[in-house]
């Protein structure tokens, strides 16, 4: 997962028609939202990109995230409850790959309409001057495999936030994964990927499960990526009988290359079923499916479903299923 970086600006920035009152208010959010995405699809078509799709329930969840920002005075990925992006987005519900941009902006003044704009606009034009290796917020939009995004926004007393949120969204989930688990209790899930993809692999990863944080710890962390800890898993290869020249049978056993010969089922339409190994106990166990374009090799992070695994006491606030 490409690891991202938030930034902060202080603007003092006066302007006269000050957004006020959740009409203007509501109605300022939807134009901004809408010239943020055009913002966004413009780079991306110089650079040949497909635009992505305005994601309604992801910019939702985008808005409470930054106004949490706003509550809680912090500037990039983390608030005070120690939760990833994609902890944070999972739990809420969403199945998707989801890679996440922030922007931070304070001031001395409220600000106007015409400020919100331009800090919108220089906070695109700042994420896309970036250089490698420095680039993950350039790297989230330019992102090939990205369908859809939401984007979140809030303003008050002088702070404001934007959020930009990548999906990825290759799969069709029949069985969704939980999203909380006891230690020994089975994990399972059902999937296929859309119309000319394949399933490639999938991958746990475990960490410990978050604790709070102080305000100035959270906005120090400016970068995120799923652990290192990890364990890949591979579609079962076939086996089928060869016939041999003298009328006797072979039992042919296809393998990888480190002899393995898979750990999960596809049929023939694509579907599959996993059941997660919860092997390291309690924590985080992050759940990412590989598809890939048929025909193409490059593997595409379809999902990063966080499971939070611990006494069934604890868990009890964990949500059951995802929106998708």
């Amino acid at each position: 997962m490409t690891r991202l970086v938030a930034f902060v600006f202080t603007a003092l920035i006066a302007g006269a028609s000050l957004a006020q009152g959740e009409g203007p208010r509501d109605e300022t959010r939807t134009t901004l939202r809408l010239e943020i995405l055009r913002q966004i699809n413009h780079d991306r078509s110089r650079h040949g990109l497909s635009p992505v799709v305005l994601d309604a329930a992801l910019s939702e969840l985008s808005d409470a995230y930054c106004r949490r920002q706003i509550r809680y005075g912090t500037t990039g990925h983390f608030t005070v409850d120690g939760l990833t992006p994609y902890m944070r987005y999972s739990l809420a519900g969403i199945n998707d790959g989801v890679s996440e941009n922030a922007a931070a902006w304070s001031s001395s003044h409220s600000f106007s309409d015409r400020a919100l704009y331009e800090m919108a606009r220089r906070s695109q034009d700042a994420m896309m001057a970036e250089k490698p290796p420095h680039d993950g917020h350039r790297k989230a939009i330019l992102d090939p495999h990205a369908t859809h995004v939401g984007i979140g926004l809030a303003w008050e007393k002088g702070e404001f936030r934007i959020v930009q949120n990548f999906a990825r969204r290759y799969i069709t989930w029949t069985r969704p994964l939980p999203r909380a688990a006891a230690p020994g209790e089975p994990v399972l899930l059902a999937a296929k990927p859309i119309a000319g993809y394949q399933i490639e692999a999938i991958s746990v990863h475990h960490e410990p499960i978050p604790e709070t944080m102080p305000q100035h710890v959270a906005n120090a962390r400016s970068r995120y990526g799923l652990p290192d800890k990890r364990i890949d898993y591979l579609p079962r290869l076939r086996s089928y009988i060869r016939p041999r020249e003298d009328g006797t049978f072979n039992l042919v056993r296809e393998e990888y290359r480190d002899g393995r010969q898979g750990d999960f089922t596809v049929t023939a339409d694509g579907n599959f079923n996993f059941t997660v190994p919860l092997q390291e106990g309690s924590g985080v166990y992050t759940v990412v499916v590989w598809v890939t374009q048929k025909g193409e090799r490059d593997p595409i992070a379809a999902s990063n479903v966080s499971i939070r695994v611990d006494s069934p006491v604890a868990r009890q606030a964990g949500a059951a299923a995802g929106r998708r």
